[in-house]
């Protein structure tokens, strides 16, 4: 994407009566900061089954889903009552000849959708949780939550960005999870260049605000000398200029509300970062230093 010519010298003039003078020294300033901590890979999904009824109680093998972390019990009584609850009992295997119960443990669900959630994520090779913090962020969890621009599901799933990725099914909750976490992937694509952390934010960013306007974001950074690949300390500051007049006026998108989608990207890594420590344990909490879109 070219700048329209004079655009460098337009900005670099009249920043500072659009800005303020002390939130360009505050940019300028600004120094390295440490990335966004850890963020991991999905974990791989077991197939899901259910106990047979006719069981009941009796001791056995058992495999327990919780929230994509399986636990197995030898030679347990399972209460099925906790299959309403924390943990889902998704496999029967023979008796066990010597009971010995291994492990019981529980993690809370964070949503009723967890295992589809767990299934479309793991498929997209992104950590299912920040899916789920994602779409608490968008719906709330609500499977027919529609917004005034068109988004629609469990993750907003907006026509254009539907179109992008080839799906043209995304009411079903397991059909506009897949065309989410799609998009996502699509919009990791877009800003590969990105390492890491940072990319992970201009993902988020992107989703909440479409691309377009995030790659405005990124050629301003680039007028002032700064890495259009860096969130932490130089984007989440650059963004909230697409609400100046006589900067958003020199950009191929215009307008954006920039500060709320800083204020989106910041939300769903706390809840993302929330959702790992309720679930620390499982495998995917325990690499929290590689990215979760980075698959380089």
């Amino acid at each position: 994407m070219g700048a329209r010519p004079g655009l460098v010298g337009g900005m670099l003039r009249l920043t500072a009566l659009a800005v303020g003078a002390v939130g360009i020294a505050t940019l300028l300033q600004r120094a390295a900061e440490e990335s966004t901590p850890a963020l991991s890979p999905a974990i791989p999904l077991a197939v899901d089954g259910r106990a047979d009824p006719a069981v009941g109680e009796r001791p056995g093998t058992w495999s327990l889903r919780m929230g994509g972390w399986y636990i197995r019990l030898d030679g347990v009584a399972v209460d099925r009552s906790v299959d309403q609850d924390n943990v889902q009992v998704v496999q029967h295997t023979a008796l066990a000849a010597n009971p010995v119960p291994r492990m019981v443990t529980t993690f809370p669900k964070l949503s009723p959708f967890d295992p589809m959630i767990v299934s479309q994520a793991s498929a997209a090779g992104i950590d299912w949780r920040l899916v789920a913090a994602i779409i608490s962020e968008e719906s709330g969890f609500d499977p027919n939550s529609r917004s005034d621009s068109g988004a629609y599901g469990l993750m907003q799933v907006r026509p254009v960005a539907a179109e992008e990725v080839g799906e043209t099914n995304y009411t079903e909750p397991a059909d506009n999870v897949r065309t989410g976490v799609r998009y996502l992937r699509y919009l990791d694509d877009v800003f590969k260049a990105a390492p890491g952390a940072e990319r992970l934010s201009l993902v988020l960013a992107a989703y909440n605000m479409g691309p377009g306007h995030v790659r405005d974001a990124q050629e301003v950074a680039r007028q002032f000398g700064y890495d259009p690949n860096r969130w932490r300390g130089t984007m989440e500051f650059i963004l909230p200029l697409l609400e100046v007049p006589i900067i958003y006026a020199e950009l191929p998108n215009g307008f954006a509300r920039a500060r709320d989608t800083v204020a989106y990207v910041q939300r769903i890594l706390a809840r993302y970062q929330h959702y790992a420590r309720q679930t620390a344990g499982t495998p995917s909490a325990e690499a929290l230093l590689s990215s979760a879109l980075a698959h380089d």
